[in-house]
């Protein structure tokens, strides 16, 4: 554990059981919010693909027409 991080833990510690349970709610948002920017993010960049890919195979084939018409 970094010494940041057991600076934190230990101020955590510190607090009264109330606002302990404060912050561990709120570090489980926090976790939650992650797995849905996670899940998003993998969405996006499977979009991302697609749409380089799709983007790619119009290059070509434009280009190979391109090659037919001049043969």
């Amino acid at each position: 554990m970094s010494t940041t991080a057991a600076a934190i833990l230990n101020q955590i510690k510190t607090l009264p059981p109330g606002e302990q349970r404060e912050v561990l709610d709120g570090v489980t948002q926090l976790q939650a919010r992650r797995g849905e920017w996670e899940k998003q993010q993998a969405k996006l960049r499977e979009m991302q693909t697609r749409h380089a890919g799709s983007g790619l195979l119009s290059r070509l084939l434009k280009e190979r027409a391109k090659e037919r018409s001049r043969g």
